[in-house]
This record gives structure tokens, sequence and C-alpha cells, in this order.
């Protein structure tokens, strides 16, 4: 018996390789506005939280702390339009994965702290845009994660058809794991990211996947992936 129908996939670190291409970006910013860019230690230190830009530039530059909202968003704006003119390569094999979980039956989501834009324009370079049954990203409407409410105002009634114990959450930060933990669904860590290992362990992921195609046995029931 299929264990899952609904897969709520995060974006950065488990559909989408932009870890060097993020931290490009940020780099990019901090030099448009003659600023020394934190070192890369420090950079993944805070993308490995899985937080949103904003707060990730906050936590870089304390300056952005203490000014006024222009300010920020002017580093935000920046930041927009570089990464706009970059490429964010998928991981290996998302289109393989999609497929099999439509050809399954599987409503397959993203829930994310990224924009609409910067995802729909990797799903588009992909042919990808038409399979996602709906994206979940920042917006005046859907609290971040892990705050549990977009999936308890907007997911769940929205797949109301489906029991809880049918949803899964796969993602590779803490943050991930905790939207999971937070409304009461399983997990699925993907360790190939690059959320902070002692972090996620601690977490008690339900499932731990090394590859994006390990994810789809796990999802079908076909092979057990189970915490370690």
């Amino acid at each position: 018996m299929q264990p899952y129908h609904v897969a709520l996939f995060d974006f950065d670190g488990t559909l989408c390789d932009s870890c060097d291409s993020i931290i490009a970006d940020i780099e990019a910013t901090f030099t448009h506005f003659d600023k020394p860019c934190p070192k890369r230690a420090h950079l993944m230190t805070v993308m490995e939280n899985g937080i949103s830009m904003t707060e990730s530039l906050k936590m870089l530059n304390p300056e952005l702390m203490a000014s006024g909202p222009a300010l920020l968003e002017s580093w935000l704006d920046t930041y927009r339009q570089i990464s706009r003119k970059n490429k964010r390569p998928m991981f290996e094999g998302v289109a393989t994965v999609i497929n099999a979980l439509k050809a399954a039956n599987i409503k397959v989501l993203i829930v994310s702290n990224n924009t609409e834009a910067n995802i729909l324009r990797s799903l588009k370079r992909m042919k990808l845009e038409k399979q996602i049954d709906q994206i979940f990203a920042i917006s005046e409407d859907y609290p971040l994660k892990p705050d549990p409410s977009v999936f308890q105002h907007f997911i769940l009634p929205a797949y109301a058809t489906f029991p809880s114990n049918s949803f899964m959450m796969i993602g590779d930060t803490a943050t991930d794991l905790q939207f999971a933990q937070n409304i009461g669904i399983d997990s699925c860590w993907a360790e190939y990211g690059i959320g902070n290992v002692e972090d996620c362990e601690a977490l008690n992921p339900t499932h731990r996947i090394n590859s994006l195609m390990d994810v789809v046995p796990v999802l079908l029931g076909t092979q057990s992936q189970t915490q370690k």
C-alpha cells in the first residue's frame, strides 16, 4: 500500500543545487555595496539554517538589522537583480523523480522560503512547471517555514481528501524538519543538501535519503529508507 499521497518539497538544497550560485550572488551583492563579504564558512553556516534571504542578509550584515527598511530592501533588490541573471541548476534526476511521482498520482508541492519567481525560473528551464501542483513561497499570505500556518490554513484545506499521515515533507535543513514536526507529518531529510548534520539528526527525521532519486521508493513505499 502506497504510504504517501502528498509530497511537500523544499526547493533550495533539495530540488535545486543552488548553494554555490546563492553564495556567488551574495558575494556580488556585498561587492556592489562596497562591503567586505563574510568568509564562505560563515555564509554556509547561515545558509544551512534554511532561512529566507531577508534574514540571511541581516545575519551577514548586522547593519541591516539596525537600519530602516529602505536599506534592507535596497540590498534585497540588488541581490534579486543579480540572482535573476544566474541559473540555479537542478539536482540530477529531478525530472525523473517528479514524473515518477505524478505517474503514481502523488501530489507534488513546493514549500520554500525562496520566492515563487526564482522557483518558477528554474522549473521552466526544465519544463517542469506544469508538473508541480502548487508552490507555497515567500508572500504576505504564506508564513515562512517552520511556522505551521501555511500548512494548516492553505495546504491541508486544499488537500483535505488525503489523511494527514499521507503527507510527507522532504527537505535538507532543520527548518524543513522542524516544519514537519510542527504540523505533525512525516519528514524525509535530504542528506545531500546543505543542512547542519547535528541539527537535522536531532530532529529525528522519519526517513533519510542520500540522493534525490532515493525519494521515489520512500514515497511509493517500495523501499525503506528509515532513520539510522
